[in-house]
């Protein structure tokens, strides 16, 4: 039996400390805590490998860290927002696009932001800092510098002469090279000396470097402001075409309203345990923090080194345990990658410079991205099964074995306290044929059906696909839906059926919020008010809802009466069965993930009322028997095959890829039996889309039959309502001598 969630830990931000607590969750899980990370990326950077990125000596995917992988892989819950705001008070994490999270222990990783102290550098300049923001820029400069075709120089600005500053132009300058780009560099720093605490060496070595790289340095040029195609200082201007800025930056501003204790430059101040010295339960790392017994500076070495301490803090907190005091170390290695494999190097009072420097920073770099690129399989077997005494206590229960003896008759229902707290703070649609619904609770809704249309009925219910019970909630809403609209019905109402895994009182009410908000983001969106449902308990989250739906008989559509000659147009990419099964393994690009959620977020609504528009003689949505289940179902009693062009059926970015890894859907095996109905399947069964036909969809897009003189049309019609993927898959046809479908 799966150990109930007792207390909730959750990270704000995917800085270096808190992935390596992620991956030290992995290899020790705690029963009964929860370890949540929020971060508007999914992609962190490593800021080590940055200037070898802008270089051009690594790739994207080799220097960050893909937070989606990392969590599905460490059983980690990932949330991707924007931090906007805290209530330490309330334990409650405000967010930019969703509900606010509520936690028993926190933790904020979320860097620094620019600090626009220079006049015009919001309008005209690019910060480098969040590094997340900064790639896309650099890449749209790597254009213009390719493009550049005048005999004057494309003149390229860097603010801020510190270690970042330097890396940084070096790269670039690097790069230019490399492509033959005309272009001039120059580097203003507000200082008289590059690095004046670096060791005498290392300065000299610095400057001859830059003077041979032909990389202009201003220094002691103290910017004031920066115009269209200047920056000013109070003596002189400097001309550019791109101006960056590597200065020092600050704390977020919404912190200030945190009542968090903050230093006077707007940081966390935190204790030798890394916690909040104002709020107990809020722990800080990385460039936020300010360790005021032990100052540093903003470096990426200390949030590496905190991250032992941190992680064993957290879950001593959550516990209710002692901390343990983490001490930074008062010097540390110092390597200044310049441009191409060459790097400077110093640990007071030593310096070094050469090539084998920058390899040996390379070997550094690439071993600790190796913890989050080679990820080794979890044996989940020798993981502990008991939980703490401290959080069975918080669970009310004094021995584990209460937990086996639960009643799953009427006391499998969630508690009565858990949701009424929730209903309190849902706002259902309101519909006007609804008599009795959530705002006057009966033992049963009553609902007005309007004579003059025919009430469409049906019901659909899913085990959690993905680790986000808001998400969760607009998926299991719109997979429900879906039904409805493929016979062009409008939702009227619907009543909910969830399964909660088994949780504290706390855990279930924030999880059953987060759910139901979900649900009605999507069912008020489509005008259909929740007028019920039932709540009880199980192993995993699992969601269902029963739809009434309303249409006038003339306008219905139905998934049978195709007729020969007309075109099968599909209006979404499949592949989700086995891509999330990758997703569950931990196996799948979180990038590829977010793009599949973009498409199962869409409604079929729209869809369903331009294939209306086009007459379309048949509609069904693509669930779980999968494309060529579902074609089967169109063609059933009627005589009719099909022909599918193989080449014109889209995949869902990374779900070809975990087919070819041995990667299916557990439904897969079953809707392969109906590999039979495919006339000529020994021609096509090596091709890369021949498994995509059986692949159970969760919120597919629609399949329907259009007239063939109407099909361009209809598809364009798609596409401008926002089905970019769109495509006509093939063509209805007589019978084929066995079989129902040919493949071509």
């Amino acid at each position: 039996m799966q150990l109930p969630a007792v207390k909730d830990i959750v990270l704000v931000g995917g800085g270096h400390a808190h992935a390596l607590v992620i991956r030290m969750w992995a290899m020790n899980p705690v029963p009964g805590l929860r370890l949540t990370l929020i971060s508007p990326q999914v992609y962190t950077p490593y800021s080590g490998m940055l200037p070898g990125l802008v270089a051009g000596h690594y790739t994207f995917e080799q220097t960050h860290i893909d937070l989606v992988k990392v969590c599905a892989w460490a059983g980690v819950r990932f949330i991707q927002d924007t931090a906007i705001a805290m209530d330490p008070v309330k334990k409650r994490i405000s967010l930019s696009s969703r509900p606010s999270i509520d936690y028993d222990v926190c933790s904020l990783d979320i860097g620094i932001t620019p600090q626009h102290t220079i006049e015009g550098c919001e309008e005209f300049a690019v910060p480098v800092k969040p590094i997340s923001q900064f790639y896309s820029h650099w890449q749209a400069l790597q254009k213009d510098l390719l493009k550049h075709t005048l005999q004057t120089p494309f003149k390229v600005a860097v603010i801020g002469a510190g270690a970042g500053g330097i890396e940084l132009i070096s790269a670039m300058e690097h790069w230019a090279t490399e492509h033959k780009c005309h272009a001039q560099f120059s580097l203003l720093g507000r200082t008289q000396s590059l690095l004046p605490d670096a060791p005498n060496t290392l300065r000299k070595n610095l400057n001859k470097h830059l003077k041979q790289k032909n990389i202009q340095v201003h220094l002691g040029f103290d910017s004031q402001s920066i115009s269209a195609s200047n920056i000013h200082s109070q003596q002189t201007k400097i001309p550019y075409d791109k101006v960056f800025y590597c200065t020092q930056a600050c704390a977020p501003k919404w912190l200030e309203h945190s009542q968090l204790e903050l230093n006077s430059q707007g940081f966390i101040n935190v204790n030798d345990q890394l916690q909040s010295t104002s709020h107990g339960s809020v722990f800080a790392a990385g460039d936020i923090a300010h360790q005021y017994l032990h100052p540093r500076p903003k470096a990426g070495v200390f949030a590496v080194r905190s991250a032992p301490t941190l992680f064993n803090n957290l879950i001593k907190c959550a516990l209710n345990k002692p901390l343990k005091n983490f001490k930074p170390q008062n010097t540390f290695l110092s390597l200044l990658a310049l441009g191409e494999k060459y790097a400077l190097g110093s640990r007071k009072p030593f310096s070094f410079s050469g090539k084998w420097v920058w390899h040996w920073k390379n070997h550094i770099d690439i071993k600790f991205m190796n913890l989050f690129h080679k990820l080794p399989a979890m044996d989940m077997s020798h993981k502990p099964k008991v939980l703490h005494v401290n959080l069975q206590k918080a669970l009310g229960i004094k021995d584990i074995s209460e937990l086996f003896m639960r009643c799953g008759g009427c006391g499998g229902k969630v508690g009565s306290s858990v949701l009424s707290d929730v209903l309190h703070q849902l706002t259902p649609y309101q519909h006007k044929d609804v008599l009795v619904g959530l705002d006057s609770p009966d033992d049963a809704a009553v609902l007005n059906i309007p004579s003059d249309k025919k009430l469409v009925q049906t019901i659909d219910h899913l085990k959690s696909l993905i680790n986000d019970p808001f998400l969760f909630g607009q998926l299991s809403a719109l997979h429900a839906l879906s039904d409805a609209f493929a016979m062009n019905a409008q939702p009227q109402s619907a009543q909910a059926l969830v399964q909660l895994p088994l949780a504290s009182e706390a855990v279930q009410k924030r999880d059953m919020l987060q759910l139901m908000q979900g649900a009605l983001k999507v069912l008020n969106e489509h005008q259909c008010a929740l007028v019920g449902g039932h709540t009880s308990e199980d192993t995993e989250l699992n969601v269902g809802f029963c739809i009434n739906a309303l249409a006038h008989n003339n306008q219905l559509m139905h998934k049978q009466g195709a007729s020969e000659g007309q075109v099968l147009i599909l209006t979404q990419p499949l592949g989700t069965g086995a891509l999330f099964a990758a997703h569950m393994r931990g196996l799948a690009k979180g990038v590829d993930i977010n793009s599949a959620l973009l498409h199962m977020l869409q409604s079929n609504q729209k869809a369903a009322q331009v294939f209306q528009t086009f007459k379309a003689s048949a509609c069904t949505d693509i669930t779980g028997f999968g494309l060529l289940g579902h074609i089967a179902e169109m063609l059933k009693g009627c005589e009719l095959g099909a022909q599918l062009n193989m080449e014109d059926i889209p995949a869902i970015n990374g779900s070809l890829s975990a087919m070819e890894n041995g990667v299916y859907s557990s439904l897969q095996p079953q809707n392969a039996r109906l590999r039979r109905a495919i006339y000529n399947q020994d021609t096509f069964m090596d091709q890369p889309k021949y498994s995509l036909l059986f692949d159970p969809q969760t919120c597919g897009g629609l399949l329907a039959t259009v007239d063939a003189s109407h099909a361009i049309e209809c598809v364009n019609a798609l596409i401008k309502e926002g089905y970019s993927e769109s495509v006509i898959i093939g063509t209805i046809t007589s019978l084929p001598e066995t079989g129902l479908v040919v493949l071509h």
